[in-house]
């Protein structure tokens, strides 16, 4: 997995990050999850060790501005005395900062962090995203927030050009699902093949729009084998030709479904995406679609597969 690490949903690959073991077991036959009992606790445990292989770590003075630049080619810029303590005392000297960044989607599935933006009016949508990232900032292993009126400058690296469509989201958790709220005010501008912005928040941010959807909409169901449900496997959507990148998280009657939280358009080109963990290792299948009207998709099998071979299956998605 080669992501960069540095920013704000943390990241860059030039500070350098940590590397991750990676299996190396050959491809077997599938597993019957009735025997083998899916570990929901196991396949959390793999997105959090991909998040935590993305970290990129540096060392600043909070008394004075400072830049750093994430393995990715991102750079975040601060402002000098922009940092507070849990009391609201402005921090000064040494604080260390650690950047999670995800460029592309086949970053973003790995690190199960998917592209769906709360609407204003309510419910979901997918997003086309121009970068997450993930920023926490520490002094003495104390967790530090930025004062109010501050926030950092940022420039991302625009690989597929600049898209003038791209606006500020701030992430939000509700327990492991993580969607993203469109910033009241924001502005975004591109040059020279980076995007220029700024961020107030620390945590999760992103670079996004929501994706054309004006045609024809339908729900999305995906049945899966018996065994596996949203307790234990993770189901995505990934966008043909776009850095986007949705999840099913509700399951009902047997199957995962998008409903009641948005519909996608008819004629999309996608290829859905199940992860799951079985005795410790990786069981997945992936299957090309095109969306059609109530489209039901049947998943027959996950199989097993290593760490390296999944990664490579990703990268190689559309």
């Amino acid at each position: 997995m080669n992501l960069g690490k540095t920013f704000l949903y943390g990241l860059a690959v030039s500070g350098l990050i940590l590397t991750a073991c990676k299996k190396e077991e050959d491809n077997q036959p599938t597993t019957d999850p009735q025997t083998n009992n899916p570990s929901a606790q196991d396949l959390g445990a793999y997105f959090d060790q991909n998040i935590q292989d993305e970290v990129e770590s540096f060392t600043a003075d909070a008394s004075s501005s400072f830049m750093i630049t994430t393995s990715g080619g991102s750079q975040l810029s601060f402002p000098a005395n922009a940092f507070e303590d849990a009391n609201g005392n402005t921090v000064s000297g040494s604080i260390n900062l650690e950047v999670v960044e995800l460029l592309d989607k086949h970053s973003m599935l790995l690190a199960n962090k998917p592209t769906m933006g709360n609407l204003p009016g309510g419910g979901r949508a997918p997003l086309t995203s121009g970068g997450e990232f993930r920023v926490t900032a520490t002094q003495n292993g104390n967790e530090i927030d930025l004062r109010d009126g501050f926030g950092y400058s940022a420039t991302v690296p625009a690989p597929n050009g600049i898209d003038p469509n791209m606006d500020v989201f701030y992430g939000s958790s509700n327990g492991d699902t993580l969607t993203w709220d469109q910033a009241d005010s924001a502005a975004v501008w591109g040059q020279n093949g980076f995007y220029e912005t700024y961020f107030d928040s620390l945590n999760w941010v992103n670079l996004d729009y929501f994706t054309d959807s004006s045609g024809m909409n339908t729900t999305i169901n995906v049945e899966v084998p018996a065994g596996f449900d949203n307790t234990n496997c993770m189901l995505f959507i990934s966008f043909d030709g776009l850095n986007s990148l949705a999840n099913l998280y509700n399951y009902q009657n047997g199957a995962f479904t998008s409903a009641p939280y948005y519909t996608l358009e008819i004629g999309t080109e996608v290829h859905f995406v199940a992860v799951s963990s079985i005795n410790g290792d990786l069981h997945t299948a992936i299957v090309s679609a095109t969306i059609d009207n109530n489209h039901y998709e049947v998943i027959s099998s996950l199989d097993l597969t290593s760490e390296s071979q999944f990664e490579s299956d990703i990268n190689a998605l559309p």
